[in-house]
């Protein structure tokens, strides 16, 4: 009975300690799959998959032809699997050796617990195909997408630039950029629990809106090729100049030297970078002349034939003794602008006076931004009336004691051109959906600060000063210019006062004169040697003007003018000689220097990479191809690609240049 009852109590015993162990069980279980269910999903979640982020290629920007000048191309980021890696050291050594990064930083990468790591982002061609024949274990690509500017250092400062993580960094690029970069997409990967990769999700990136600007890229050309030139033979610091319709206060051309290429950003020096005529602020000179008479025409205070006595060269004012630049007598209005007397300007000025002269200020756009949508623009520098001291009033008539920008001069002078209208100056025209099409287009948006009388008695005058006065050196081939030359000093900032060796040199201009298409500016940044506005900005200004309106196709307004003619002969060609304008006769110079249609040798070295058929293609579309051929390419034109050499199915070694030749016909 006794072990009977021992029995029984030890399966009592036995059950209760299961029935104990089992709700152990239990609890545990509802605790990890229901209570914990979640934490632990995301863990796993955590380790077998990971998702990265792929950039959106960013819209194109155009100027106002079609012409690319900014597109995005498809590169590749390197990156590694650490638990993949057999051997890190190796792997770092290899690794460094073709991306160029050092060894050690490499090897930190890869000695990690991380299951994915960037070793470098957006490689070239070169180093992309040198790491696929090495054939490293747990090492692998991704698609990015790249900005590639084709033409280089074109509108460098307009367009900006933009780093490695799409996002936009100057110009153009920064200030639409939340419009322009679209949306980014995702490829997760996911791995087993040996860190095998076995299977990819992709969201697909979503490009974004393309922009139409309002730059003509060959008017670009023209601008940077002279401005180029002239920094050599002036030796200046620096030049700005603009160039705008001033009908409707579209920038036609913008350019700063020294300039960059924003391919290879950080290769430059970042004041390069900077759109100086947005950004450079100097005191005008004799080009705020401008606004002194003018403002004396609109308010009735003067007329162009009125006489002032200039007092042989110098006058007070508040105590304050002002040499002009050299002696007068008595002038006309006119002719006080003609010879750029100082003394003239301020007996103007006083007649204005404080108040007015203030309002006149403002109402042409001083003081104030002038509102181009493009980052960085400064304000310049006009103290408050109540700042203004006793002799303020003479030294602001002839553009001292105030700090402009280029692109304010540029919408004064623009303003006088199209008869008294103060237009917003703007560089993109259209915004472009890639589903939607045109979704956005820029209206001009001005305002009349001058009436047409008065407007008609500037430029008659200015054109007397390209005629007649201080820009004579501004005189075009067969049209009628007008505009204004300035000469100023600049502050001294460590003692005061004003550096004698230290100059600014500018040009403010428009043509035709009898119906201005073109205004612009041209500001030449402390030149060694000459130094005054006629003899260096204003030839800057015809160089630039005569090419422009040839190129745009503008009648001569010189009554009897008669075009020279130029014969051109095409080499190596038995056909007969063409009589070309000088335009079109350049147009075949510019071309024939970078594209002849033959090999700058015999013959190219016979290697193994076949060349494409590159004919119809747009210059982006190509620069693809040839970067994962690991070959290169040297464009002219614009539009699609009409010839290229070596020829269609040539087989060439790695590094071939290609040369191409584009036609928007």
């Amino acid at each position: 009975m006794k072990r009977e009852q021992f029995l029984s109590r030890r399966v009592y015993v036995l059950i209760a300690v299961m029935g104990l162990w089992g709700t152990a069980i239990g609890a545990r279980l509802y605790f990890l799959q229901v209570h914990k269910a979640a934490e632990f999903r995301e863990r796993a979640r955590k380790q077998q998959q990971q998702a990265l982020d792929i950039s959106a290629p960013r819209g194109l920007i155009y100027d106002r032809t079609g012409s690319e000048l900014a597109a995005s191309i498809t590169v590749k980021s390197v990156f590694a699997v650490p638990s993949q890696v057999l051997d890190i050291d190796a792997t770092a050594k290899t690794l460094a050796s073709i991306t160029g990064l050092p060894r050690s930083e490499i090897a930190g990468k890869l000695n990690t617990d991380r299951r994915f790591v960037y070793i470098k982002r957006k490689i070239t061609s070169d180093e992309a195909l040198a790491i696929e024949r090495v054939n490293l274990s747990g090492i692998h690509f991704e698609d990015e997408s790249q900005r590639f500017y084709p033409n280089g250092e074109l509108a460098a400062q307009v367009l900006g630039y933009v780093g490695l993580d799409e996002q936009g960094l100057g110009g153009i690029e920064n200030k639409y950029n939340d419009i322009i970069k679209g949306k980014s997409g995702k490829v997760v990967y996911f791995t087993d629990n040996h860190g095998k990769s076995f299977n990819q999700i992709a969201q697909p990136a979503q490009p974004g809106v393309s922009l139409v600007t309002t730059i003509d890229k060959n008017i670009q050309h023209f601008v940077e090729q002279v401005i180029r030139e002239a920094a050599e033979r002036t030796r200046a610091k620096a030049i700005y100049v603009v160039v705008i319709d001033p009908r409707n206060g579209e920038v036609l051309g913008m350019a700063s030297y020294p300039s960059f290429n924003p391919n290879s950003y950080k290769l430059s020096d970042p004041e390069s970078r900077q759109n100086g005529v947005i950004s450079h602020t100097y005191e005008p000179g004799s080009t705020f002349k401008i606004l002194t008479l003018g403002a004396g025409l609109e308010e009735g205070l003067v007329t162009p034939d009125d006489r002032i006595d200039c007092q042989m060269g110098s006058i007070t004012v508040a105590g304050q003794l002002i040499h002009d630049h050299k002696p007068f007598g008595v002038l006309t209005v006119a002719e006080i602008l003609q010879n750029s007397s100082d003394v003239g300007a301020i007996k103007v000025g006083l007649l204005l006076k404080e108040e007015l002269m203030a309002k006149y200020i403002k109402l042409f756009g001083f003081g104030k931004p002038t509102g181009i949508d493009l980052p960085g623009e400064e304000r310049g520098q006009v103290r408050s009336l109540n700042l203004w001291r006793k002799s303020s009033i003479g030294y602001i008539s002839m553009g001292q004691e105030i700090s402009v920008t280029p692109l304010q001069i540029a919408s004064l002078i623009s303003m006088v051109a199209n008869g008294g209208t103060l237009y917003r100056p703007y560089v993109v025209k259209e915004i472009q959906d890639p589903v939607e099409g045109v979704v956005s287009r820029t209206e001009p948006n001005g305002i009349r600060v001058m009436s047409e009388r008065s407007a008609r008695e500037m430029k008659a005058m200015l054109e007397k000063v390209v005629t007649d006065g201080t820009a004579k050196s501004a005189k075009l081939d067969g049209y009628r210019a007008a505009g204004k030359t300035g000469t100023a000093q600049k502050a001294d900032a460590k003692g005061g006062g004003y550096a004698s060796a230290k100059m600014v040199a500018s040009f403010a201009g428009f043509a035709p004169a009898s119906n201005p298409v073109i205004s612009m500016v041209v500001v030449v940044d402390e030149p060694v040697g000459a130094h005054h506005g006629g003899e260096i900005a204003a030839p800057i200004f015809k160089r630039i003007a005569d090419q422009v309106l040839h190129y745009k196709g503008i009648a001569p307004d010189v009554e009897g003018y008669a075009p020279p003619r130029y014969i051109a002969t095409p080499a190596k060609s038995e056909k007969p000689a063409l009589i070309l304008p000088k335009p079109a006769l350049e147009e075949m110079k510019i071309v024939g220097a970078k594209f002849s249609g033959e090999p700058a040798s015999s013959s190219f070295k016979s290697g193994d990479i076949t060349v494409p058929d590159f004919h119809g293609k747009s210059l982006s579309q190509v620069h693809n191809e040839v970067r994962q051929l690991g070959l290169t390419v040297n464009a002219n034109g614009h539009g699609r690609i009409t010839q290229q050499y070596p020829p269609a199915g040539f087989k060439v070694p790695l590094g071939t240049e290609v040369e191409l030749l584009l036609s928007s016909k």
